[in-house]
């Protein structure tokens, strides 16, 4: 909890930008993927040494931001004073994978005891993991509630599969996490840069998203739960 004042700073400012850049013209948002995509590989190349997890790494990194962009075209109407259009599922896998890091590293905090992996990534334990999972999941399913199902045909109802999603986005994003932690111990480094003062570089902030990204793009692809694509 020490270094909690900087990182929070940080991922304010990360946040803030992100979020920004989700309601600019889907020019803006590729944009800002590509400057993400670049800073990501750049960090990849310079952890060459872990062999071919750093491929893996890779690969999910350019899955994960193409699942982004596509994401940023599911969208739907709000009526409030005026009619404003959002990517309501993009802001669903935003803030809950966010969630998810969070509340993780609070809990981890307060009461971690029982590490998982202490040769991959000795800061994770069961007790903070846990907590990520709850905060994703709830968070999922309330912005769910609140803004509308992004898979609206399935099985003639939007609950089975938005449980699902929201009961997995969790364990996605940690296991995304945990790889790119591996990356990192196999390159014999603690963080992929320097990108993000408190958090480390680019990969480390995006690990966990651009897993969970695919994973709640995946049942959109099915043409019965498929809305259309603005």
């Amino acid at each position: 909890m020490r270094d909690l004042p900087r990182r929070t700073v940080t991922a304010l400012v990360y946040g803030g930008v992100v979020l920004a850049a989700v309601f600019t013209p889907p020019i803006v948002f590729a944009l800002v993927l590509a400057a993400a995509g670049f800073v990501a590989f750049t960090e990849l190349v310079a952890l060459r040494r872990a062999g071919r997890v750093v491929v893996v790494q890779g690969a999910i990194v350019v899955i994960g931001l193409l699942a982004l962009w596509v994401l940023r075209g599911v969208t739907l109407p709000l009526s409030w004073p005026y009619t404003i259009t959002i990517p309501h599922v993009l802001l669903m896998v935003l803030i809950a994978t966010w969630a998810a890091d969070v509340f993780s590293y609070i809990g981890g905090s307060l009461f971690g005891r029982h590490k998982i992996a202490p040769r991959i990534s000795p800061g994770k334990t069961w007790e903070g993991t846990l907590v990520g999972f709850v905060a994703a999941s709830i968070v999922f399913l309330v912005l769910n509630r609140a803004l509308g199902s992004g898979y609206p045909g399935v099985f003639g109802s939007m609950y089975p599969i938005d449980v699902v999603v929201g009961i997995g986005i969790g364990p996605v994003a940690f296991a995304g996490d945990l790889l790119e932690s591996l990356t990192k111990r196999r390159a014999g480094v603690k963080d992929s840069g320097t990108f993000l003062p408190g958090h480390g570089g680019m990969l480390d902030r995006i690990d966990s998203l651009v897993a969970t990204a695919p994973f709640v793009l995946l049942p959109l692809l099915v043409p019965c739960c498929a809305p259309s694509l603005g």
